[in-house]
């Protein structure tokens, strides 16, 4: 017994020794001073403004806080909170006394503004910093008052900016920000000179730009525990999550969707943006990190969810070389007769899957095998992430979370169904808009919110594979008062997808 008990204790001391070497045998191939300069340096981060100075500024920025988790020197968190000031001393002050990175509007650089998605990811960075601070009583003593510092900044010149400029709306149980429609003359902050009248003013931003708008919301919260934060980001998931196809068992999503009747060409019975799965992989990619970080948060998604987008990244865009990995855009389903060799390699491992599935960690590795031991990739992959199990288990949240309930149909055919507003008073201007893959028969019709009874038919004809219908919410025939909650169904062929409206 005592052998045994000796032999334990060896085996327990190993371990304790081959973890302890681990750790010290990091070597760096960077300097918290020299990847400050680095980063001031770049040309674009020295002379740009606007959005495009706030990309350049955000590559590389989680650096800091990563060379912090493998080596816990403070020295890397001295650095961020060098370069954060630095990004803050780069803000101007707008007509009405808010803060932002404001330059050349990225759509037309005669006209100057500040963004919501170039302040998001910037701040995003920032509370970063702010929750490794708060959550750690060694760092708060010392980095107590920049971290506060920055959720303010967030809080204020974020949030309360975009609101205060009338550019969040709500639809029922979901939300939205819209492009602020005032522009400023070039280098004058003073004064707002330009409206409505510049290229994509007020429309509805895409995805992507909502979802780092809500990361922000979630950091906000967690930091603050203000529930008006959290319903905020809840809003704005929740609405992706609804507009997501579900295919088999996987999920396909566009780049954009209308929400507001601001995003109608009525006149022409057209959204007034482009509808369909990004051809960049980079979207996606961003897209899939922004709702894993809401499922660790207990936000909209839950395990069903990852499952379907694990599994549109390895059944459908996946070559299935677990050697030389290949990945095609998540829309290859659609492209009937080709074969899997025959599709071009146009998509992206989605990384922040990592957390939830081995095969992805495989598939990782293979693309690491040509990686320098001593690179953040390589460092931060063996030590942070493949030292923990695959798991579902969420990071942010112990408690058991409900999250709201989407009514998901399977649905290959129809790539966007939508109602524009989902909720309206009878009479108003209602567009049902839909995109489908093919064109065909269509019918457009009202069910009981339940969906088991057909209320009526709203349309029923040919149609091509995008349309806009009109409708004002009311029975052609006069025959019935609508009033309460009902959805809309969309059927071609043997398929059919429905949107949840309320008609008051």
């Amino acid at each position: 017994m005592y052998k045994l008990h000796s032999l334990i204790l060896l085996v327990f001391v190993l371990c304790l020794s081959v973890h302890s070497y681990a750790q010290q045998s990091i070597t760096l191939n960077e300097t918290p001073d020299g990847l400050y300069n680095e980063m001031i340096s770049n040309e674009h981060v020295r002379n740009d403004k606007g959005e495009g100075f706030c990309w350049h500024a955000k590559y590389s920025m989680n650096q800091y806080l990563k060379y912090y988790q493998l080596t816990k020197n403070t020295e890397w968190l001295d650095a961020a909170v060098k370069y954060y000031d630095f990004l803050i001393a780069k803000m101007d002050t707008d007509p009405e006394g808010y803060k932002g990175w404001i330059g050349p509007y990225m759509y037309d650089e005669k006209y100057w503004t500040d963004s919501h998605v170039g302040d998001a990811i910037l701040m995003n960075g920032m509370l970063d910093f702010s929750l490794l601070v708060m959550e750690n009583k060694e760092l708060k003593g010392k980095y107590n008052d920049r971290a506060k510092a920055y959720i303010e900044l967030a809080k204020r010149d974020l949030i309360e900016k975009y609101d205060h400029r009338g550019t969040w709306k709500e639809d029922g149980p979901i939300g939205a920000y819209i492009a602020f429609d005032k522009y400023m003359e070039p280098g004058i902050t003073k004064q707002w000179k330009f409206g409505s009248e510049v290229t994509r003013s007020g429309l509805t931003h895409p995805f992507n730009k909502q979802n780092d708008m809500g990361l922000v919301c979630m950091q906000l919260y967690r930091l603050t525990h203000l529930k008006f934060y959290r319903d905020r980001a809840e809003k704005i998931f929740l609405r992706m999550k609804r507009q997501m196809q579900l295919s088999g068992d996987h999920y396909e999503w566009n780049y954009w969707e209308p929400f507001g009747s601001w995003d109608i060409d009525f006149s022409n019975n057209t959204p007034k943006h482009w509808v369909g799965i990004n051809p960049n992989p980079g979207y996606q990619s961003r897209e899939v990190e922004q709702m894993v970080e809401a499922y660790h948060n207990g936000i909209v998604f839950d395990e069903t969810d990852i499952r379907r987008l694990i599994n549109t990244q390895l059944e459908v865009m996946w070559n299935k070389d677990k050697v030389n990995p290949a990945f095609t855009n998540s829309n290859v389903a659609h492209e009937p007769g080709q074969r899997q060799e025959e599709k071009k390699a146009t998509g992206t491992l989605w990384t922040s899957l990592l957390d939830f599935d081995q095969t992805t960690r495989t598939l990782y590795e293979a693309g690491l095998k040509n990686s320098q031991s001593n690179s953040l990739e390589y460092l931060s992959y063996y030590n942070i992430i493949a030292n923990k199990p695959v798991s579902f288990t969420r990071k942010y949240v112990k408690e058991t979370v409900k999250v709201p309930f989407v009514n998901f149909n399977d649905c290959k055919e129809i790539k966007m169904a939508a109602v524009v507003p989902g909720v309206f008073t009878k009479g108003d201007r209602v567009a049902l808009v839909n995109y489908s893959w093919n064109p065909g028969e269509l019918e457009i019709a009202l069910y009981s919110a339940n969906g088991k009874d057909k209320i009526l038919e709203i349309f029923k004809g040919m149609k091509p594979t995008d349309n806009v219908i009109e409708w004002n919410g009311t029975d052609p025939q006069k025959n019935i008062t609508l009033k309460g909650d009902y959805r809309v169904r969309w059927t071609l062929g043997k398929e059919f997808r429905e949107f949840p409206v309320v008609i008051k």
